[in-house]
């Protein structure tokens, strides 16, 4: 089957069996991979003021809610590969954003710790999150944006 891609709805083809249709606009995942990205460019020009990168800001978040979780944990919430996690959170240890120990009842488990310029980083970043939100938001109901959240979890949990 061929595909036919366009940016707006194509004419009907004239053999409707050998050809189907893909409409960039139309295409869930190519609108939300676009809001994804100026989602990230717009935060990342705020972020880095404060020398923290798009990577980082998810593990932050969930230290920020809870501190000391494991490597193992943060990378099932952020839902990022382990090895991914442990190298961004080798750059957040070397800049003084985390620090890393052994947990005391298993040694085989490294937990996760904000620093103090971690935790003071939450008050001066979380602002810059609401700020790009409300921007990409501004003139919907709160209907409108609960409806979306609520059909970006659905979409989420039916890939996780």
């Amino acid at each position: 089957m061929a595909y036919q891609i366009s940016r707006r709805h194509p004419a009907p083809a004239k053999d409707e069996t050998s050809a189907s249709a893909f409409v960039i606009e139309d295409s869930t995942s190519q609108l939300i991979g676009v809001t994804a990205r100026l989602f990230a460019r717009a935060l990342q020009t705020r972020l880095a003021e404060h020398g923290v990168s798009n990577g980082q800001w998810p593990l932050l978040l969930y230290l920020w809610e809870t501190d000391g979780l494991s490597q193992k944990q943060l990378a099932r919430r952020v839902q990022i590969e382990e090895p991914t996690t442990t190298r961004t959170l080798d750059r957040m240890e070397r800049d003084g954003l985390v620090r890393r120990m052994r947990d005391e009842t298993d040694r085989r488990r490294v937990n996760v710790y904000l620093t103090d310029r971690g935790q003071q980083l939450r008050d001066e970043l979380v602002p810059y999150a609401q700020e790009v939100n409300a921007l990409a938001t501004h003139g919907l109901s709160e209907q409108d944006k609960a409806k979306i959240n609520s059909l970006l979890n659905y979409m989420i949990a039916r890939l996780d």
